[in-house]
């Protein structure tokens, strides 16, 4: 892998980074900002729920404006840091406070507005009348009138300017009532990312809050050194492990080109039986790479790279140019033995490489006949290299070449194609096989396919057959030849033509007995 390639990389990981740390950030401000209108709200919520509940249990206790009433209000304010003055309203006149007694002074016409279109809580930022202050007041029902609570303005917007700064947002205090509560608009500047309210469920007011530019790159900021330093080691890892992923690969591909160049690669047969008398009708040649180093390598070690890098091709021709001798020797023992080789619907609509299979076919006549070349059903085609596909396996069938459509019921194959490309021989994916002994729809799905291959006048072979329940489900249902471990494993070349020897010699010993049981003369 060229250093450039590297570089670059370790760029793209390093942007990537930032900017999923920027997201990161923002969505840890946004819940941030949440938690805290929550908190804000809760907090000014609990505030008021205890001065509404020492008013309530004084109502209860004392009637306005009397001696004990007003006692009992200069303790509330004594042990309150926030609360300036408490006043009782009555017919819309201050009827006494904590510290006068029978004022009975009018209210002005916004306290006024505000009494008239409530009986309920009422909040409210104002100057007070009688102390000539800014206030916040959280007025409370009570008997035939009201208790006014005059909160210090200036304490409330110091105490929400900490909270926000504490929690790194802007947040903002409003009544319901009247807008005038806490100016957001004097705490953060016009370009907000984020904002959010909440409602207080019992009193009118709701608290605003958020976060700026500003803000959010301060926050940013401030977490930066310790993103940073893991931003750039995940991406030292990851272009490390990139770097060394393309470097194995290249090293893969350049041993599968040498593998290729002193013919590594080797066919391991897997019989194809009869499903109803156990012959051997064939077997299909599954590719292992014989690493000098390794050993036997098995094919989804190597074939996805091969495929990828077209040295699948290379591979292929020297697995049949191989396949060609040992076919001649089978042939000696099981005339009508066939063999089966995986190839790609990509090599087929290859005219370049059709001819190239063509012209080793020819090569060793051998190949002309019961050779079997089979691609999967998985492989998907556009619909413009269909022609060139039926033209590649028409070439293939003049020189004797039969076709085998794999992993039969798992792709896109619809019968109009099957007919069209008209395989000779089905093969049914092993994963229906296998369910349908304990699956009824999948057993049904079985049934259906082996009744298409069979109106197509296809051979059919079950996959991946790995018990004997699979294997009499598979005859029941008219499928006539299996694959699988059930009845043998994929073998060396040297293996299967002897486990072929012994076979055939059984067969023969046990027609003979039979021949010379009946009387038969050889």
């Amino acid at each position: 892998m060229k250093h450039s390639h590297t570089a670059k990389i370790l760029l793209f990981t390093l942007i990537l980074g930032l900017i999923i740390d920027i997201a990161w950030v923002k969505q840890v401000a946004n819940k941030n900002t949440d938690n805290s209108i929550s908190y804000l709200v809760e907090s000014i919520e609990f505030t008021l729920e205890q001065v509404e509940a020492q008013l309530t249990q004084l109502d209860h206790h004392s009637l306005p404006c009397s001696t004990e009433n007003r006692q009992k209000l200069e303790d509330i304010i004594f042990n309150s840091s926030v609360i300036q003055e408490i006043t009782y309203i009555e017919n819309d006149r201050f009827i006494c406070s904590d510290r006068d007694h029978n004022n009975q002074q009018a209210i002005d016409n916004k306290h006024l507005k505000l009494t008239d279109n409530s009986s309920d809580y009422i909040i409210y930022r104002a100057t007070s009348e009688r102390r000539n202050v800014e206030g916040i007041f959280f007025m409370v029902p009570a008997n035939n009138g009201w208790y006014q609570v005059l909160f210090n303005a200036r304490y409330m917007d110091f105490w929400i300017d900490e909270l926000a700064d504490h929690h790194q947002v802007f947040a903002c205090f409003k009544s319901n009532n009247d807008n005038a509560l806490y100016n957001c608009e004097n705490k953060s500047s016009k370009h907000i990312v984020y904002s959010a309210s909440k409602q207080s469920a019992k009193y009118p007011f709701h608290a605003v809050g958020g976060y700026t530019n500003q803000i959010f790159f301060k926050i940013w900021f401030k977490q930066l050194p310790y993103a940073a330093l893991i931003i750039i080691s995940l991406s030292c890892i990851v272009t490390l492990t990139v770097h060394a992923y393309f470097n194995w690969r290249h090293s893969l591909l350049n041993d599968i080109q040498r593998g290729i160049e002193r013919k590594e690669f080797i066919a391991y047969y897997q019989p194809i039986v009869d499903a109803n008398t156990n012959h051997w009708h064939g077997a299909e040649l599954l590719v292992r790479w014989n690493h000098p180093k390794s050993g036997i390598i098995t094919p989804a070690e190597f074939i996805p790279a091969a495929e990828q890098s077209g040295q699948i091709n290379q591979i292929t021709l020297q697995l049949l140019e191989r396949a060609a001798y040992e076919k001649s020797t089978i042939n000696e023992l099981a005339p009508n033995s066939y063999i089966s080789v995986n190839v790609t619907a990509s090599m087929i609509t290859n005219t370049d490489y059709v001819e190239s299979l063509i012209g080793l076919i020819k090569q060793y006549p051998v190949l002309q006949n019961n050779v079997v070349l089979e691609f999967t059903e998985r492989e998907t085609f556009a619909t413009a290299e269909l022609g060139l596909l039926l033209s590649g396996m028409e070439r293939l069938r003049e020189v004797g070449v039969r076709w085998a459509l794999d992993d039969f019921g798992t792709g896109y194959a619809g019968l109009s194609t099957l007919q069209t490309l008209s395989f000779d021989i089905l093969k049914i994916d092993r994963t229906f096989v296998a369910s349908s002994v304990t699956d009824a729809i999948t057993h049904s799905i079985l049934g259906n396919i082996a009744e298409m291959g069979l109106e197509l006048n296809c051979t059919l072979v079950a996959e991946g057959v790995e018990t004997a329940e699979e294997a009499e489900h598979v005859a029941q249902l008219g499928i006539q030849r299996c694959q699988g471990f059930y009845y043998a494993q994929p073998m060396p070349y040297t293996d299967y033509f002897a486990a072929l020897k012994k076979r055939i010699k059984t067969s023969n010993t046990h027609l003979s007995e039979l021949n010379e049981n009946l009387g038969i003369p050889l």
